[in-house]
Parts: structure tokens; C-alpha cells; sequence
């Protein structure tokens, strides 16, 4: 996931980067002359694709949701770091035009050192306003970032999130998160999973089950996903004596009356409760 953040901010950051040279004045203050009309229609066009291509990085990702806050967010990042860099960036040709047409050139030092004031004009310390108001724009998107990186990743999003199809319906089903199963009261070991149908799909399903081992009727299909969202949760219980060869199965009944079942390997679906089972038969 970190490898992705980097490479929407660093084609973001391209993207403002081709903008910006496209503008008259900053890209005859970095190249030192003015650019051609084509070259600036070029550097414009590549600016706008490089920031489509940083969104569809995101949405594909994280999905429409979550994938435009992400661009959102680093697209700030890049446009701050701009702001500041650009103006570093082609400061050395405005000093020297400045210092040649107003100011004299001040006689080199007696013990030869350059004039430290005309030389190392650009490099000056900021003043204490640019300080505070680089430090009020850097503060939120330092949070953020922070935020971001830190943000557990969405269940179905995950690598070991599977998807399949069972009946005429896909699907996309991960375990909540990778921890162990929960032990609840009474000692009962509870495992909670994620699962959500393809757009339009709910409108056929009366009711979706999930529990360890076949179920032989309706009646013990185990624990239905329930959520007012499209991604339902459905914690089950974990036998005591269950093995690797029960496997969990998913039990769709659509409104037709249509039942399906599909059996997932326990070892696809969630190592951590391969591990504790395999720990709980041990003698």
C-alpha cells in the first residue's frame, strides 16, 4: 500500500509539475526564455493525464470512495510542495536581474570571499511569517499523511480478500481483519468476515449464511451477513473439535427460492484460523 501512496503523490506532483512549466511566466522563469505555444500545449495535455492517471491509481485501489480522499489529499501535498519549490526554483535569474539593472556590484572583499549578501541572496533564511504559514499549511497535511499511511486497509480491498461467483452472482469475501479469533463469554472462539455482492446483485438475494462445515438444510446454514451497507459482516462460531477438512461455506438464498452453496478452504480464506485450529487439535 505505501508503494502505491508514493506513486500517486509522485505522478500528482509530475502532474502540477507539467502544469505549471505550461504557464508563460514559470516556464520562462526556469528555462530562461520563453517556450514554444506547442511545447507549452504538450507540457499542459501530459500535466492532465499524469493527474488522471494519480486518480485511476487511487479508485482502482481503494475504490470511487476512499480512492478520490486518498488523491485528494496527496494531490494537496504535491501542490503545496510546489508552491514553495517553484519559486526557489527560478529565484537565481530574478536576483541576478535585479542586482545587475539597480544595484552596483559591491568590490570583492580584501581577503577575496564573496560578497555574502549578493551571492547567496536566494538562500537567505525565511522570515518568521513564511515560517508560521508554511508550518499552518504542513501541520494538516503532515496529519493526514500520517493518517493515511497508518489506516488499516479495507477488508475486501486486501490481497487475500477472494472473489468468485456463486450462482449468477459475484462476490468479494475477506475476513475482517488478521487476527486470531476473538474468545468470547462462555469460552467461544468468534471469527468475523466481510462479504459483498456485485452492484445490483442484492436486489435477488433474500439472504447470504456462513459458517464451518456443510450445512445439510436451511436451518443450520449458520450466522447471516447483516449490515445497511453493500459490505455485510457475519461472525461465526469456531468449533472446538472443527478441522482444515470442514472449510467454510457460503450459503446465498436468492428470492426466487434459488439456494447455493460454495466451500471455501480454510487456509485461503484465513490463516490465522488455520492456525488456531490446527493449535486446538493438537493433543
Amino acid at each position: 500500500m505505501t508503494e502505491l501512496n508514493i506513486a500517486v503523490f509522485v505522478t500528482s506532483l509530475l502532474g502540477f509539475t507539467g502544469l505549471a512549466l505550461a504557464m508563460p511566466k514559470h516556464g520562462k522563469a526556469v528555462f530562461r526564455q520563453p517556450l514554444p505555444d506547442t511545447l507549452r500545449q504538450y507540457l499542459r495535455l501530459a500535466g492532465w493525464l499524469l493527474l488522471a492517471v494519480a486518480l485511476a491509481l487511487a479508485i482502482d485501489r481503494w475504490q470511487f470512495d476512499i480512492g478520490t480522499v486518498t488523491w485528494l489529499g496527496w494531490l494537496s501535498i504535491a501542490g503545496l510542495m510546489l508552491v514553495f519549490v517553484l519559486p526557489r526554483w527560478s529565484s537565481p535569474q530574478k536576483i541576478r536581474i535585479s542586482s545587475s539593472k539597480h544595484k552596483p556590484l559591491r568590490e570583492p572583499r580584501s581577503d577575496g570571499s564573496a560578497d555574502t549578501e549578493s551571492s547567496g541572496a536566494w538562500w537567505r533564511s525565511p522570515t518568521t511569517h513564511t515560517v508560521f504559514a508554511a508550518a499552518a499549511l504542513l501541520i494538516p497535511l503532515a496529519w493526514f499523511t500520517g493518517q493515511l499511511l497508518t489506516t488499516p486497509q479495507k477488508p475486501l480491498l486486501r490481497e487475500d480478500a477472494v472473489h468468485g461467483e456463486i450462482g449468477p452472482w459475484s462476490f468479494t469475501v475477506a475476513e475482517e481483519n488478521q487476527d486470531p479469533p476473538e474468545i468470547v463469554a462462555m469460552d467461544i472462539p468468534l471469527k468475523a468476515f466481510v462479504i459483498r455482492f456485485c452492484e445490483n446483485c442484492e436486489r435477488d438475494i433474500r439472504m447470504a449464511y456462513l459458517k464451518i462445515r456443510k450445512p445439510h438444510s436451511l436451518r443450520a446454514t449458520g450466522n447471516a451477513f447483516e449490515g445497511r451497507t453493500p459490505e455485510k459482516i457475519a461472525e461465526i462460531p469456531i468449533p472446538r473439535a472443527a478441522t482444515l477438512d470442514d472449510g467454510i461455506w457460503l450459503t446465498v438464498e436468492g428470492t426466487n427460492g434459488d439456494v447455493y452453496y460454495q466451500r471455501f478452504d480454510i487456509e485461503r480464506l484465513s490463516p490465522m484460523l488455520t492456525q488456531f485450529i490446527l493449535e486446538e487439535g493438537q493433543p
